[in-house]
């Protein structure tokens, strides 16, 4: 009897160890994934609004050019500081952008250089990601270069080769976030660039696609 009574004894023992040690475990995990949670909401909330802490005269790598034209020297890629649709006046963006699917935006970029002489196409994944700032978000652009830039889904020309044709790459401008599984009949805005060698076709072109200062380049109804 004695023995039996020792025998629950330890048992009961070992099971108040057992479920002891369990909900230190548990305890513990708890404890680890609050300060997971809170470190990883300290880290999103500390990022600021982009036009809250970029000085009015900060370019970063930019230099302005006519015509809503913006020239980033790190890349070598001319930018058009509004999103396709709405146009550079006053140092902002009257209109509203448009939201096309992939195949209309390509469409719009196609003819906008039928008639403007220069070769203007959807910019990149690349091309995107590198006008992000890592440091601010809401969008995380530079608003001097992109003025009135809102946050939206942007299509790029970019494709995932392991994706089939009906995808394509799109970036979340509000904090560089970006995905290639994105439908190409989904309407999106998208922004617009071309290379430094289009404009090196002669006087005429420039003064058939440039006017004079202040004035823009005109957005094509779709």
């Amino acid at each position: 009897m004695k023995s039996t009574q020792k025998r629950k004894r330890s048992l009961s023992s070992a099971i108040c160890r057992f479920c002891y040690k369990t909900l230190r475990r548990l305890n513990l995990c708890a404890v680890a994934l609050c300060c997971l949670i809170v470190m990883g909401c300290d880290r999103y909330g500390q990022k600021p609004v982009c036009s809250s802490i970029v000085d009015d005269k900060d370019l970063g790598n930019f230099y302005y050019g006519p015509s809503g034209t913006a020239f980033d020297g790190e890349t070598g890629t001319i930018w058009y500081r509004c999103a396709g649709g709405s146009y550079f006046s006053q140092n902002t963006c009257p209109g509203d952008p448009l939201k096309l699917s992939w195949l209309d935006a390509v469409a719009y970029a196609a003819e906008l250089s039928a008639v403007s002489g220069v070769e203007w196409r959807l910019a990149t994944l690349p091309e995107v990601r590198s006008i992000i700032s890592p440091s601010c978000i809401g969008p995380a652009v530079n608003p001097n270069v992109f003025p009135g830039m809102k946050s939206a889904n942007v299509w790029t020309y970019s494709e995932n080769s392991l994706q089939s044709d009906a995808f394509r790459c799109s970036v979340y401008t509000y904090n560089g976030a970006y995905s290639c599984r994105e439908l190409k009949r989904i309407a999106k805005s998208f922004l617009l660039v071309h290379d430094p060698s289009d404009l090196l076709k002669g006087d005429s072109l420039r003064r058939s696609f440039f006017g004079g200062e202040g004035e823009a380049l005109v957005p094509l109804d779709m």
